[in-house]
């Protein structure tokens, strides 16, 4: 699909269940990860089994007083526990006969840091597992510092602004191209801004599954980590698309292709202008990001390119 085409937007067609989460929750106003969250078992389905670590998923998935704020089964883990205990999970089910998807749900510093070891261990063995990375590009539960996701320049508590700092010196590592390199059975990014493509993603790495292992990695910006008005999230989304910056695309039997192509790109300025934590980037150093941006959509471009 060409952004900016006029489509009708299907996304209830692809529901299969009820929200499975309170109306209130404890999750931040305007938070994106939420409605990624809901959707999840509204599309996959309610008799999922989500399995997540300390987080920003965690307060509401894992309960807080007198119990969890939703009605599915899941499992607490520690950060580096995950894609192994889903593992074992996997493999109960498949030997007591049960038919059951397991589903991990954590955020940029769960995959791409802390958590990196097992993720890559269960991705290479290529266990019948999903998981789903929403990336805020940061540790945003535990006081807005700096992760492996987080990208040049944005500043953070631990990439700070001042006499010396001009935020994060280097660049991101891109987990879906990493996570691309252990040739599971399918990968994908998705967006909020985007909900049909995020839908026909989940659905398909329900049927992908089944094959081997998923892996869906979302653009979940943070309203309070990255200090964007809450009713602006969703316009960060759509202009993370716009600009390159967050390039939708999906891989079957290790052949990227793109889902969304944008016909005229808008400069990066246009997503980051919104966003606070790159309010102090100077001209040149948007300009760094820019070439950033530029050359990784090249080459997801150059690679979905050559399966046409």
């Amino acid at each position: 699909m060409v952004e900016g085409t006029k489509k009708r937007n299907r996304v209830f067609d692809y529901f299969q269940s009820e929200d499975q989460f309170a109306g209130g929750v404890a999750w931040c106003a305007g938070c994106s990860m939420e409605l990624l969250a809901r959707l999840v078992p509204k599309i996959m389905g309610k008799d999922i089994v989500i399995v997540g670590c300390p987080c920003c998923s965690a307060p509401v998935l894992f309960g807080q007083n007198l119990g969890a704020w939703h009605k599915m089964a899941s499992l607490g883990c520690v950060m580096t526990g995950v894609p192994s205990s889903a593992t074992g999970m996997v493999r109960y089910y498949r030997k007591t006969g049960q038919d059951v998807t397991v589903v991990c749900f954590t955020g940029d510093g769960g995959a791409a840091d802390v958590g990196f070891q097992p993720l890559s261990g269960a991705a290479e063995r290529n266990e019948n597992v999903i998981y789903i990375c929403y990336d805020n590009e940061g540790y945003m539960n535990t006081g807005v510092q700096r992760s492996s996701a987080t990208p040049l320049g944005a500043s953070t508590t631990t990439t700070p602004v001042g006499k010396v700092g001009r935020g994060k010196p280097t660049h991101s590592k891109y987990m879906p191209l990493v996570m691309l390199m252990h040739e599971p059975a399918y990968v994908a990014t998705a967006t909020l801004s985007h909900l049909e493509d995020l839908a026909k993603k989940l659905k398909k790495a329900m049927e992908k599954v089944k094959e081997g292992f998923v892996y869906i990695h979302v653009f979940a910006p943070c309203p309070v980590g990255w200090r964007i008005e809450s009713n602006r999230v969703i316009e960060v989304c759509r202009n993370a698309v716009r600009t390159n910056y967050f390039p939708l695309w999906e891989s079957e039997g290790n052949r990227p292709k793109l889902t969304v192509e944008v016909a005229s790109p808008k400069p990066v300025s246009e997503m980051t202008k919104l966003i606070r934590k790159f309010s102090h980037m100077k001209e040149d150093e948007l300009a760094a990001l820019q070439k950033a941006v530029d050359e990784r959509y090249a080459l997801i471009k150059r690679l979905s390119d050559g399966n046409k």
